[in-house]
């Protein structure tokens, strides 16, 4: 069987993290290509020995990404192609169309789509949640024409990753937030809810990891506010997030929430709130506590107690660590993706 993946992303975010979670790892039986854009972060990252088409994907009108996949589809024999990111998804319906070759996307927010036929294209979605089931479902997608599989996590770079704690002390309650700066990720009621939890939370820090559009107006809102530090885009993510107390997440649209999957298999307890499918990422007042979207003063609340448990903190980690290992294993996720290639390729 030959498969292609495409995306259209140039970072490096949770969703560009999962594929190279799917591709780095050897599949019996499968030879891939993997078509991202050239001299992209994902495009250097990928192992030296991938099989890399340099294309952007930028949609049903970039002629020159549908000619070069097109060609490699005939040359190559591909019988799957697996598109990661919307446009990839636009790209790979026009780079198909009239073509054999079967085509899955991976769709990991929970945003409701907008169907049609671009969507009616697409012979298998994969979602990352049950809110993105409910979200493709809203949107006209039969539900037989939808899998869910959770995202795994780099097991090997959280068990081998040093814990990183930034210089601060064991003194120090260390809170993390690993999340690109836009809109849905809402920072600002994260920063709403520091200002009202740092008086109480003496003795905790608040750390923001990643970069993005908003990260110059989080940095303004921020401007006044006790013991918050940027630290924009980091590479070392498992040693932060072996390094900290609590993870946290303010996120009022969410597929998953990778950063939060991952802190649970590190056995950190998380305060979040309950977006998407977050709810279902996290277990509520036993792996952490959420709150709803938007609300500062109840993310406040949870910061908080948190920050002044340390028992309450151990026993929510060593629940979130055995849940973790049963929902975002990268054995499972492999497997799951590979019983979808066989099925659609018949083999």
């Amino acid at each position: 069987m030959n498969l292609l993946h495409l995306s259209s992303e140039k970072g490096l975010r949770g969703g560009e993290q999962q594929l190279l979670l799917l591709a780095g790892r050897t599949k019996p039986g499968i030879a891939e290509w993997v078509g991202v854009p050239g001299r992209s972060g994902l495009f250097r990252t990928l192992p030296a020995e991938a099989k890399k088409l340099p294309v952007k994907c930028r949609g049903l009108f970039d002629v020159a990404s549908i000619v070069r996949i097109r060609n490699l589809l005939g040359a190559e024999n591909i019988d799957l192609v697996h598109a990661h990111s919307n446009r990839a998804h636009k790209t790979a319906v026009a780079a198909t169309l009239g073509r054999r070759q079967r085509l899955v996307v991976s769709r990991r927010n929970a945003f409701r789509c907008r169907g049609g036929l671009l969507y009616r294209a697409v012979d298998q979605f994969i979602t990352i949640s049950k809110a993105g089931y409910q979200a493709l479902r809203d949107g006209g997608v039969a539900g037989d024409r939808i899998e869910i599989i959770h995202d795994a996590v780099d097991e090997a770079a959280l068990s081998t990753a040093l814990p990183d704690r930034l210089g601060f002390g064991e003194g120090t309650t260390l809170i993390l937030c690993v999340a690109a700066f836009t809109a849905e990720k809402d920072h600002a009621t994260l920063l709403k809810a520091w200002n009202l939890a740092h008086r109480s939370a003496t003795n905790a820090h608040l750390v923001l990891a990643g970069d993005g559009p908003g990260l110059a107006a989080m940095r303004r809102q921020a401007a006044g506010l006790p013991r918050v530090t940027f630290l924009g885009w980091r590479d070392d993510v498992a040693a932060l997030i072996k390094g900290a107390d609590i993870v946290t997440l303010a996120s009022r649209e969410e597929g998953l929430g990778s950063s939060l999957c991952a802190a649970q298999w590190a056995g950190k307890p998380v305060a979040a709130t309950a977006a998407g499918g977050i709810v279902e990422a996290v277990a509520d007042k036993a792996t952490g506590l959420l709150s709803p979207p938007g609300e500062a003063e109840a993310l406040a609340k949870n910061l908080i107690a948190l920050a002044a448990d340390a028992a309450m903190r151990r026993d929510y980690g060593k629940a979130a660590a055995r849940r973790a290992r049963q929902m975002f294993s990268l054995e499972t996720f492999h497997a799951r993706h590979l019983e979808i290639y066989r099925r659609l390729a018949g083999a």
